[in-house]
């Protein structure tokens, strides 16, 4: 009798565990637009080549819209450029990928124009990396909301 009050008991676990109309939210890329587009943010790591480069951009205000990102105080003329979020994963497995085009010729904002992975995505913080394939080192690039 304990047995097949046991093999019942297992049973009824298993099937239960087994509801598909559980969904885990996932990342998608109209979250990650909304989060950045709503305030300002700016660099608070960014390692370029094995090197910490986050002093580069002290100061340094990140204003997000729909397709087009401006940059404040960077000491030189307004720095401007296009960003976007793609899916490059398989159904239901997110890869998402920020794409950032800066249009200043400075190595400090040009070293940012890339294509991203998103490593974590909050309400106040996206964090990046990027495989370098020239040099086989991984960047890292880290936005704070302000």
């Amino acid at each position: 009798m304990k047995l097949k009050l046991v093999l019942f008991l297992t049973l009824i676990c298993l099937f239960s565990s087994c509801d598909e109309s559980i969904e885990v939210p996932l990342l998608n890329e109209t979250k990650v637009i909304g989060r950045m587009t709503s305030g300002t943010w700016k660099i608070t790591q960014f390692t370029y080549q094995n090197t910490t480069k986050t002093a580069d951009y002290e100061g340094v205000i990140f204003d997000f819209d729909a397709i087009t990102v401006s940059l404040s105080n960077t000491g030189t003329t307004p720095v401007v450029g296009s960003w976007g979020v793609i899916d490059e994963g398989f159904v239901g497995e997110p890869e998402l990928v920020v794409n950032l085009a800066l249009t200043s010729v400075e190595p400090r904002f040009t070293n940012l124009s890339d294509d991203w992975y998103i490593i974590e995505s909050t309400a106040t913080k996206l964090r990046l990396k990027d495989e370098n394939l020239e040099t086989g080192t991984i960047d890292y690039l880290t936005f704070q909301k302000l």
